[in-house]
Parts: C-alpha cells; sequence; structure tokens
C-alpha cells in the first residue's frame, strides 16, 4: 500500500486501542453495596464465572472524569464547568456538551445528549501477590495471562498440580515444592517460558509489544522475576484465600469507644497486584451531533508540558485522526495519572484505593521506547 493509501486508512481509522497496566499501591475496596453471610460482612464486586475479583469500568470511568476535570481546572482550560463533570444534569448545573470532558466520557443534557468517545473495561487481576515459605510470589495462570492479550505461543500449561517458574526467575523453593497460603504445589520442570519475551496486543492494528518494555524497569525487576504460573482451575482459589482482610468498629463520639454491634469485617485486593484495562478511543468524526452547528468544533485540551492540543471535529477537516485520539487519550490519562495520589474505590480516607497506572503517555516505560 502507498503511503498515501496508509494516510487515507489512519485517518479513516474508527477507533483507536490502548491496554493499561496498574499497580496497587494500597489494598483496593470496590463492594458490592450492603452486608454479605460469608467469611466478611462486606464483599468486593467480582466476576461471575470465574470468582476474580476486578474494578468495575464504570468505577474506572467515573474516577477517572472527576479527575480529568479537577485536572482541566489545574490547567485552567476553559468552558468546564461542574456539571461537565457530572455529565448529567443536577441541581440546575448541565454538562456544557462541548468541552473535552463532555466529548471524550459522554454527556446528557436537558436537550442533547452524546455517547462517551472513551470506553472503558474492567481492570482484571493479571499478576496477584501471595505469601510463601520463599517470600512473596505474583501468581498468575494461563487463563489470565490469555485474557490479557499475552501471545498464546508463550504460555506454558503446567500440570494440574504443579506451577512454572519462567527462565531467569529469582525463586529456588525447596525440593521444587512452594505453598501458596494453604496449597502445596510441585514445580514443573518440562515447560519453559521467559517473561523478557511475553508480548501483548494493545492495538490489533498496531504490532504486538514487549511487555518488558512497558513496565517500569524497577517494577519489572522486582515482580517479574518472581512470576510462578499455576493451572487455570487453582488460580481463583488461590487470589480468593489470599485476599486482604481487615476488621473495623464504629466509634461512639460521646463515649469514644466502639459501639456496640458495630463491628464489621471487609476485604480487598491486597497491594502490590498487577491490574490490566483496555480503554477503546471512538473517533469523534464519525458522531454526526458533532458537527451540529450548537456545538463547538473544537476540541481544547492541553499535553503534559501545557502545550495546547486543538482539534477540529468536522468530518470534512484535512487533518489525520491522530490528533483527535491524542487529545482523548491527553484527557483519560491526565485522569487517570491521579488514581495514584487520589485513589479508586471505597474507605480513600483509611489507606485503600492509590493505584499507579504503569504505562501512562509520556512515561520512560509508555510502549514507545
Amino acid at each position: 500500500m502507498s503511503n498515501g493509501g496508509k494516510e487515507e486508512e489512519k485517518k479513516n481509522e474508527i477507533y483507536s486501542q490502548k491496554k493499561y497496566f496498574a499497580l496497587a499501591l494500597d489494598p483496593v475496596h470496590i463492594g458490592t453495596g450492603g452486608y454479605r453471610i460469608g467469611r466478611v460482612d462486606n464483599t468486593i464486586v467480582r466476576e461471575p464465572a470465574t470468582e476474580l475479583p476486578k474494578i468495575p469500568g464504570t468505577t474506572i470511568e467515573g474516577v477517572c472524569r472527576n479527575y480529568a476535570y479537577l485536572k482541566a481546572k489545574e490547567k485552567k482550560i476553559e468552558g468546564v464547568t461542574p456539571g461537565c463533570a457530572k455529565g448529567k444534569v443536577k441541581d440546575d448545573k448541565e454538562p456544557c456538551g462541548r468541552c473535552a470532558i463532555c466529548i471524550t466520557f459522554g454527556y446528557a443534557g436537558k436537550d442533547s445528549a452524546l455517547q462517551a468517545m472513551a470506553l472503558f473495561s474492567d481492570a482484571r487481576i493479571l499478576l496477584f501477590p501471595v505469601a510463601t515459605m520463599i517470600g512473596p510470589v505474583w501468581v498468575t495462570s494461563p487463563m489470565v495471562l490469555k485474557e490479557a492479550g499475552i501471545e498464546e505461543k508463550e504460555i506454558p500449561e503446567p500440570q494440574d498440580d504443579g506451577f512454572i517458574l519462567p527462565e531467569g526467575s529469582n525463586l529456588k523453593p525447596p525440593e521444587e515444592k512452594l505453598n501458596f497460603g494453604w496449597l502445596l504445589l510441585k514445580q514443573d520442570n518440562n515447560k519453559k517460558t521467559n517473561t523478557s519475551s511475553w508480548k501483548y496486543v494493545d492495538d490489533p492494528n498496531e504490532e504486538p509489544k514487549l511487555l518488558e518494555n512497558v513496565i517500569p524497569d524497577n517494577i519489572f525487576k522486582r515482580i517479574f522475576k518472581r512470576i510462578v504460573i499455576v493451572p487455570d482451575h487453582l488460580f481463583p482459589q488461590i487470589v480468593n484465600s489470599n485476599l486482604e482482610v481487615r476488621t473495623s468498629v464504629a466509634i461512639d463520639p460521646e463515649r469514644g469507644a466502639a459501639e456496640e454491634g458495630a463491628l464489621f469485617t471487609y476485604e480487598a485486593i491486597p497491594r502490590g497486584t498487577v491490574l490490566w484495562f483496555d480503554v477503546v478511543y471512538q473517533n469523534p468524526r464519525y458522531f454526526p451531533a458533532l458537527k451540529d452547528k450548537t456545538l463547538n468544533k473544537t476540541l481544547k485540551w492541553k499535553d503534559k508540558n501545557g502545550k495546547d492540543i486543538e482539534v477540529a471535529t468536522n468530518e470534512n477537516t484535512s487533518d489525520d485522526d491522530n490528533g483527535a485520539f491524542s487529545l482523548l487519550k491527553a484527557c483519560v490519562e491526565d485522569g487517570l495519572s491521579l488514581f495514584q495520589f487520589l485513589g479508586v474505590g471505597g474507605m480513600s480516607s483509611r489507606g485503600f484505593g492509590r493505584i499507579k497506572v504503569l504505562n501512562l503517555e509520556g512515561d520512560k516505560n509508555d510502549g514507545k521506547h
């Protein structure tokens, strides 16, 4: 295909996708609401089929939108209102429907509405920390790696009662056996893999990327050298048996002592868990509502260096689509950048919720270096 053909194909691209990896800096509690009869009172959200904990895409999107609004105020981007942070009419505050936040995250006003241009998936566990007789290890399984987009040819299948250590691992299990909480497995030496060669599919329109180039060096050396691959059927059991569980009690302010009957327990995804999620960015030019004369056809944002990003949403513009996708990503990633400080989920004022997204645009390991 000629260069002109490639440019035309890029201009007509319907979407762009990016896979994000994140490290839990604190325990993360995304509650299901209400109390449950079981091991703990307040449980966390799980996948129905696998029972694996997750962070719903709705949670990520809602928090990201709010933080993007804070960044817009910090960058003094004009036209952004409190209604834009909500995305809907509330207390007589209405989204403007014209700013980058409204277009990126969608909105529902009194007279108009628009679907979000950024579509968030759930954040799922990639590597889960577990205490063992030789210190902490990070557990994963073939199914989990495949769902995260790791190329299948790089993923070995361990025996039903065994585990695999990738080449270059720092782990030396005594007598080639290792405990994962209450579960004892034996090492499978017949299967080999190397985490340094793991590639994943980020955008189906692009070539696979080396995972090592995306994860910061200090994290890769500390975590990826202590990975253990276990069978798929054991992974959910290992995860759910090693979640963090805390006990809290309500304090009577008049007496300064615990209230009677106010003791409760709750669980959380532990600190050190590595998660992944996708964000699909739609091309704004394919949405007729953005061509309406009542809407501003120029979206504005600022990149990390404070440089203006301005993109015309009219489909007849001669610009390619790189600018449109760059603006949407800049808006989303500004919001994601605050996750490591302000957190996500419940009880963020009690040491919960901080997550560091590892491969934001412009970071040392964003997959482009």
